[in-house]
């Protein structure tokens, strides 16, 4: 973790937290290449859901090895040798396959089969990301009691990142110490949880949904598309609604604790695509190299536009309105 006296002057110091969803994931590429060109900035710590999870891990790296400049190179090598291999796609079609034809479960739970894990081995050096100067955060899901697991530190490894992408039922659940995991949009995605404890105050949030949608379902696909959206997107949503309240609470208290001087200190941002990804036409299963370059682009592109509208919130102030977005919700339960 980068502490603040260490900061050089005129640093930028951000932490991210990137939400997942498949080959959406090269969105939050483009965006990062984008953002990772802003003068000054360091990224202190990184939390990633899914193909959020592989972006932060790819940023970590590059980032250890060349700061901004290697973290740009890493996400541009990730996702072009992803583009290449298409494993996961093939291995998604053959399962799906199996599963119309029968209700019995298609795969194992030995991790070893996984049709990620020759990527993650051979791209990522874990020895490097636990010893790293971003603190790395990685979500699953714990299946037994679908609760959020979040590895970081020597907790990290290739089991772990790849627990993360484990979306059911295409892909097996990996078993870590004992313990067996699903994909982390279950249960965060993304999940910023270990960003709100100490370092700096910036949170930018890399997001692969809108906040709100004004395209609404027309078809069975439309539909089920949703769907998957809203089960993916509730955590985070339900997490963003807790920390407002807290905040709101915070704020009212004449002597707060520590971890509520951190809330009053918050400067979230967030930063998301207008509508969704699939209804624009991008299937989250689709990792050819044409498909991964278009999102990379639209993601630079929103990137660019958001930096223009409020990049100069950065290491100053929360460029989302946190407070008037909690009012816009109905709080029956609140006291």
């Amino acid at each position: 973790m980068v502490h603040r006296t260490n900061r050089p002057s005129g640093s930028i110091p951000v932490k991210l937290a990137l939400q997942g969803g498949g080959a959406h994931g090269a969105f939050t590429w483009g965006a990062l290449d984008r953002l990772l060109q802003v003068p000054g900035l360091i990224v202190e710590s990184v939390c990633g859901t899914s193909s959020g999870a592989m972006n932060a891990s790819a940023l970590a790296q590059g980032w250890a090895r060349n700061g901004a400049a290697g973290a740009r190179e890493t996400l541009d090598t990730f996702w072009l040798d992803m583009g290449k291999r298409n494993s996961a796609v093939d291995w998604w079609m053959a399962s799906s396959r199996s599963l119309s034809d029968s209700f019995g479960w298609p795969m194992t739970m030995a991790s070893a089969v996984h049709p990620l894990r020759p990527l993650v081995e051979e791209f990522f050096d874990f020895d490097v990301l636990r010893s790293g100067p971003v603190a790395l955060h990685l979500v699953a899901t714990r299946i037994r009691d679908s609760g959020l697991a979040i590895f970081s530190g020597s907790r990290l490894s290739a089991d772990a990142l790849i627990a993360s992408a484990s979306l059911p039922p295409w892909f097996p659940a990996v078993e870590i110490d004992g313990e067996a995991y699903w994909d982390g949009g279950f249960a965060g995605n993304p999940a910023l949880e270990p960003l709100l404890e100490g370092g700096c105050d910036d949170v930018l949030c890399v997001m692969l949904q809108p906040l709100r949608r004004s395209l609404l379902p027309r078809s069975t696909k439309d539909a089920v598309t949703l769907s998957a959206e809203l089960a993916f997107g509730g955590a985070f949503i339900r997490e963003l609604r807790d920390i407002a309240i807290a905040r709101e609470h915070a704020t009212q208290r004449l002597w707060p604790s520590a971890t509520e001087r951190q809330l009053r200190r918050l400067h979230l941002h967030i930063m998301a695509p207008e509508e969704s990804l699939a209804t624009l036409g991008h299937s989250a299963t689709d990792t050819r190299p044409h498909q991964l370059q278009t999102l990379h682009d639209q993601g630079y592109a929103t990137a660019e536009h958001w930096l223009a509208e409020h990049g100069e919130a950065l290491g100053q102030h929360g460029s989302f309105p946190l407070a008037e977005w909690l009012d816009s919700f109905d709080r029956p339960l609140d006291t």
